[in-house]
């Protein structure tokens, strides 16, 4: 029962992770808040908003290389957009570390991460979750109705085979079956809070 329990947390976190990566890499990329922090930050001459995308540790770091970059882009045109995009893989490189993940690069913009993210932007932005609900519930609903329709389908066969032949039909079965209730189990982890969110210390 322990190796199956481990099982299942371990596919759980495994979906949890693979849900979460989207949500990360929006904040990697061109058109993500970050980078519209760190823009906002090279115009202004303020770098606190910056500041708040990243841990406390990684404070000393990114006012270094704020000051390093504010000096070099008045030299020229050039200078100005190396120096703004170093300030800006810097401050994603310790966003990412403060996530405790990797840093892979800056996006470009206008990926689509699909209709979550911009639910959940707009619900922040305006304190209504009507369309972040609509988008989820929509989404859980059909993940769960095309579950539920393999489970279903794979039910003709025994859940306990009388023959060797039945065997591998029914071990289908059964996954289908334990993979549904992992399913609905992750989700509610992540109801939970036990999701894929994480905050800079």
């Amino acid at each position: 029962m322990t190796k199956v329990k481990t099982l299942i947390a371990a596919i759980i976190a495994a979906g949890l992770t693979f849900g979460a990566q989207s949500a990360h890499a929006h904040c990697d990329s061109l058109d993500g808040p970050v980078a519209n922090a760190v823009q906002k930050a090279l115009e202004t001459g303020n770098v606190n908003p910056v500041l708040a995308y990243a841990p406390a540790t990684a404070q000393a770091e990114i006012r270094a290389a704020f000051e390093k970059s504010r000096k070099v882009r008045g030299l020229s045109p050039d200078a100005r957009a190396l120096a703004d995009h170093a300030f800006l893989e810097t401050v994603v490189r310790l966003h990412r570390a403060g996530e405790g993940a990797a840093y892979t690069g800056v996006k470009p913009a206008g990926i689509d991460y699909g209709p979550v993210i911009p639910a959940a932007e707009h619900a922040v932005e305006t304190g209504d979750l009507a369309k972040l609900k609509a988008v989820l519930a929509e989404l859980i609903e059909h993940a769960l109705r095309e579950r539920l329709a393999h489970v279903r389908q794979l039910q003709k066969a025994p859940i306990e085979p009388n023959t060797a032949a039945e065997v591998p039909h029914a071990r289908e079965r059964v996954s289908a079956e334990l993979g549904f209730a992992i399913f609905a189990e992750s989700i509610r982890q992540a109801a939970l809070g036990k999701g894929a969110e994480h905050h800079p210390d």
